[in-house]
């Protein structure tokens, strides 16, 4: 088991290998930020859509991350020696894969599930971090200001598309154009899902995460997301970031008040920013910007209703289907008769649903494994950004479905919240075959 921080790798002597993984783990997280479902299926790449078959039914970054994991493993001399090693120096991570290959076995087999959204959901990120260990810190701080670019373009599109009425790609949804919805889909596609990772990015700065930017880029990178929180209409996410956002000023201004001194640059951006945030607010008011978005409060569409309705859908089945998975089929029929054929708006049921009560709690508890690995990876704040994660995805089928945004995150937070790193005392080396895994100090 690891320690909170504990470096495995810093340097190594195979610097043709590092260079490759370096350029090709820049290209993961290119195709992962960049590539949504929409925009996959703009270019034909038949990811969501009805039918398809291979490589195309994977996200091109679950492709990506196995070749990068494979190559990994290659680079340390034995690779199937180097796998087992890794996962033996991780008990949380190896539960958690054991609990995922028997969720999936239960899927596939007894279900009729396909695999890919178990893949490319949780296999996807599991992955990550195993690999993400094991970068360089130059690959890990180009990672960083790669996410950083790739919000801030995500947020300027979102917002030029609520602004023009255009859309990067269409908005679909299990095949079906949404011709009449406004919300913005921008880089990250659907946007609930968009709004999600805009409210995690925004906590995240607003926690310290990426240290690198100053502070007058911080505050605009800021004052950008939540501008774009409005284009992409996501209520919960942005209700709660309001709140988190609320109790963050307070602290502040309490910790103020109790006599802790701030940097006088921090007064004067203050000073400057927030007559001109309200100034912005009440013109923007003003002309009506808000206006789409209040009417989603007012009329849903139907969807605090479908919330509802969904819990209707349990009693169609007997105890043995809920416990351990009804026909999909049926499932399918139920939805469409209680008029929730946009699917099942929370994660927890949704995955209940299609797996089974009794796999679906084994398996979150192998999901809570994962957190805290990833978490001993962090800085202990990054729970924050995870609770605001899974909170929300209670109000739509978020990570019950097939997404790459449950990886996004966690790159968020390996990237942008790293652990403050503690050397061991020893420089002892892991044998690996006939070589040595990495040596865990710099070089």
């Amino acid at each position: 088991m690891r320690r909170r921080g504990e470096n495995i790798r810093v340097c190594s002597p195979t610097p043709g290998h590092d260079a490759l993984i370096h350029r090709l783990a820049l290209v993961f997280v290119f195709l992962m930020v960049f590539l949504s479902p929409l925009t996959l299926g703009m270019i034909g790449w038949n990811y969501d859509a009805p039918g398809g078959s291979g490589p195309t039914r994977f996200h091109p970054a679950t492709l990506t991350i196995l070749l990068l994991f494979l190559l990994i493993l290659v680079r340390e001399g034995n690779p199937l020696a180097a796998f087992f090693s890794f996962f033996a120096r991780d008990t949380f991570s190896s539960l958690f894969l054991l609990i995922w290959m028997v969720v999936l076995y239960h899927g596939i087999v007894v279900q009729g599930m396909p695999a890919a959204g178990l893949v490319d959901t949780f296999l996807l990120p599991l992955l990550m971090l195993m690999s993400f260990r094991q970068f360089e810190e130059r690959t890990k701080k180009r990672i960083a200001a790669l996410l950083h670019v790739a919000f801030a373009l995500n947020a300027i599109i979102g917002i030029g598309e609520f602004a023009t009425g255009l859309r990067l790609t269409p908005l679909t949804t299990g095949g079906v154009e949404l011709a009449s919805d406004w919300r913005s889909s921008a880089l990250l596609g659907h946007p609930l899902g968009n709004a999600l990772l805009t409210g995690c990015y925004a906590i995240a700065l607003m926690l310290g995460g990426g240290g690198a930017l100053s502070v007058p880029k911080r505050a605009a990178m800021l004052m950008l997301q939540f501008a774009g929180m409005v284009a992409f209409g996501g209520r919960a996410s942005l209700v709660l970031l309001l709140a988190f956002a609320g109790f963050m000023a307070l602290r502040q201004t309490f910790t103020f008040l109790a006599g802790r001194k701030v940097p006088l640059v921090y007064l004067a951006a203050g000073a400057l920013l927030l007559p001109t945030v309200l100034a912005l607010l009440a013109g923007a008011y003003e002309l009506g910007v808000f206006d789409k978005f209040i009417q989603r409060f007012v009329d849903d569409g139907g969807s605090a209703n479908a919330r509802l309705t969904m819990f209707e859908l349990f009693q169609g089945f007997s105890w043995q289907e809920l416990l351990f998975g009804p026909q999909q089929g049926h499932l399918t029929y139920l939805t469409l008769i209680w008029r929730i054929e946009f699917g099942i708006e929370s994660f927890w049921i949704a995955f209940s649903l299609y797996y089974g009560i009794i796999p679906a709690t084994i398996f979150f508890l192998g999901l809570l494994f994962f957190l805290v690995s990833v978490t001993l990876e962090c800085q202990r704040r990054a729970w924050i950004i995870l609770s605001y994660f899974f909170i929300v995805n209670s109000t739509f089928v978020g990570i019950a479905g097939k997404t790459v945004g449950f990886s996004i995150m966690l790159l968020m937070l390996l990237a942008l919240l790293p652990a403050v790193r503690v050397a061991p005392l020893s420089r002892p080396a892991t044998p690996v075959g006939n070589k040595a895994l990495r040596n865990p100090l710099p070089c």
